[in-house]
């Protein structure tokens, strides 16, 4: 069986953060014997299609000046910044994907999408036969809340005969809202491979390493406004009556990055930028986090988390979390124990949220150093 896979995001190369949970569906399906035939888009790599055994990968045009749409902050940042010529690039990638849906579907005898606009769209245009499963992540049903005939694709969406699936609760309601009723089901990605690093090896993090004593809070996130960052470099400076000075490691890169660097600066939190890291190498910085924060808001425009793998990863590694209840991370509010709600923009709260797990962190464990507590 041929399996044909559309998306934005897809790794550049090994190791590649971009749409890494994309490749590993790919990687599944050929596991199960499937050939697999996957477009994406150029997103800073060679365009045209290249061939590993049962695995076919077409890049499609998708750059807008020296920018791409897929590439950097992402396309909702990029649609956002980007004025006529994202708006177009997005526009000529869309039709461009829709066609080479059209010039492979009778090959094809199904077809899995992510992100519903624009490759689930793509699919119903070109392949309305097919059988079809799209998932949707956030940035797609936030594009549909904001575009005038928005209602009017979530229809067709919902019309078309596809199983629709969403990351989180909060994402099927919204999507029902321009739908006009509930549809599809909700799947949360599941991260796979090891929750831990497999021992400590050359190169991997270490509070050493960091040169920190004390506590450290960890995120793993592009460095853009819905993250929150800023909220966390806020709710790390350190207070009276602190009994320890808390070390911000933020593993991930992005256009905030700057600001976020002179706004540690001006209130004296310790901050380190772990850059873009390879997707096998998360589980090492969540092995020196003593906590994991995930502050993201909602943007003016209604933009939202989906369901960030990075803090599922997290839990599954056994490290508190502190989260906002930003979209579908208000839904991990009865996951489990070591996880902390939090309202999402409000920096004060989040301080709060994360000492008190500290505080509890440190009073389990038997003994503690001194480095640990001043």
């Amino acid at each position: 069986m041929r399996v044909g896979v559309l998306t934005t995001s897809y790794p550049r190369g090994v190791g590649d953060f971009a749409g890494w949970f994309v490749a590993e569906r790919a990687r599944a399906l050929l596991a199960e014997g499937h050939e697999v035939d996957v477009l994406a888009a150029g997103a800073g790599a060679p365009l045209g299609t290249t061939r590993a055994g049962r695995l076919a990968l077409t890049r499609l045009p998708s750059s807008f000046g020296h920018a791409d749409l897929f590439a950097g902050a992402g396309a909702p940042e990029a649609l956002e910044v980007g004025g006529l010529a994202a708006r177009w690039a997005a526009a000529r990638f869309s039709a461009a994907l829709a066609a080479a849906v059209a010039a492979r579907a009778a090959g094809w005898s199904r077809v899995e999408s992510h992100w519903l606009a624009p490759c689930a769209l793509a699919v119903v245009a070109a392949a309305p036969s097919l059988p079809h499963h799209a998932t949707a992540h956030s940035g797609d049903v936030a594009l549909l809340e904001r575009l005038p005939f928005g209602r009017s694709l979530a229809r067709l969406l919902a019309r078309s005969g596809a199983e629709l699936a969403f990351v989180s609760e909060d994402l099927r309601r919204r999507f029902a809202a321009l739908a006009g009723g509930l549809h599809g089901v909700v799947a949360p990605l599941v991260p796979r491979g090891p929750a831990k690093a497999r021992g400590p090896r050359l190169g991997h993090p270490t509070r050493q390493s960091l040169g920190v004593a004390g506590p450290i809070v960890v995120s793993v996130a592009r460095l853009v406004p819905i993250k929150g960052l800023d909220l966390l470099v806020r709710a790390c400076a350190r207070r009276a009556g602190d009994p320890a000075t808390l070390n911000l490691v933020l593993v991930g890169d992005g256009p905030e990055r700057d600001r976020l660097r002179i706004l540690a600066d001006r209130l004296g939190v310790s901050l380190s930028f772990a850059g873009a890291v390879p997707r096998d190498e998360v589980p090492a910085w969540l092995g020196v986090a003593d906590v994991y924060a995930q502050p993201s808001r909602t943007l003016a425009n209604g933009r939202a988390e989906g369901m960030p793998l990075a803090t599922l990863e997290a839990l599954r590694a056994g490290v508190p979390v502190v989260v906002s209840d930003s979209g579908g991370l208000a839904e991990l509010r009865a996951a489990r124990a070591q996880i902390r709600v939090v309202p999402a923009g409000d920096a004060g709260s989040l301080a709060a949220a994360l000492r008190v797990s500290l505080a509890e962190l440190i009073a389990s464990r038997t003994p503690i150093s001194e480095s640990e507590v001043k």
